[in-house]
C-alpha cells in the first residue's frame, strides 16, 4: 500500500512539474509576442531611436506623441483601469483617426514613452514640449480630445496632479 502511494504521489509531483513548465514557456512566448509588437509598432509609426538621444526627443509622429501624454495624463490620478484603457484606445481612434489595431499600438508605445521618462509626471512636460514643437494647436486639440475621452470613463473632475498636468501642457502650448 505503501508502495502505491509513493507511486501516486510521484506522478502527482511529475504532473505538477511538467504543468508548471509548460505555462513557464507559454508566459515566455506572450512576453517575447508583446516585446516583437512594441518594435513592429514602432517601425510601422516610423520610430527610429538614436544613440544617446531620450526616446521622446526621437519622436517625429504627432500620433506617437499624443500617445504618449494621453497614456501619462491617465496614468497620473492611479494604475488605469479597464475601462480607462479601453477609453484611451478609442480616443486615439477619433482623435487620431486610427484603426482598432493602430490604437492598441499606440497605447503600448504610449506606456514605453511613459516608462522611459520615469513615470508620468516626468513624462507630461517633456512629451508636452516635444508635441507643442512638433504638431503645435493641432497637437493640443488632439491630445485633449483623447484626454477627454478618458474623463468620462471616471470622475469628470480631475485629480489634482491631472489638474497640474493640464496646467503644464497649457503652458507648453502658451494657451
Amino acid at each position: 500500500m505503501h508502495i502505491l502511494a509513493g507511486l501516486l504521489a510521484l506522478a502527482v509531483g511529475a504532473y505538477f512539474f511538467f504543468y508548471r513548465a509548460r505555462n513557464a514557456v507559454q508566459i515566455a512566448d506572450d512576453v517575447a509576442d508583446m516585446a516583437q509588437t512594441a518594435v513592429g509598432a514602432a517601425r510601422r509609426f516610423g520610430f527610429r531611436r538614436r544613440a544617446n538621444v531620450h526616446p521622446v526627443d526621437c519622436i517625429e509622429d504627432p500620433k506617437l506623441a499624443v500617445a504618449g501624454l494621453a497614456t501619462a495624463y491617465a496614468e497620473l490620478d492611479a494604475l488605469p483601469t479597464q475601462e480607462t484603457r479601453d477609453a484611451l484606445l478609442v480616443g486615439f481612434q477619433s482623435a487620431l483617426d486610427v484603426s482598432r489595431n493602430d490604437a492598441e499600438e499606440l497605447a503600448v508605445l504610449g506606456q514605453w514613452f511613459v516608462n522611459e521618462c520615469k513615470g508620468a509626471d516626468a513624462a507630461v512636460p517633456r512629451i508636452a514640449r516635444k508635441l507643442a514643437r512638433m504638431d503645435g494647436a493641432q497637437g493640443l486639440v488632439s491630445v485633449m480630445e483623447v484626454i477627454g475621452q478618458v474623463a468620462k470613463t471616471g470622475d469628470p473632475a480631475p485629480s489634482e496632479k491631472q489638474a497640474e498636468a493640464l496646467t503644464e501642457i497649457k503652458r507648453m502650448f502658451k494657451v
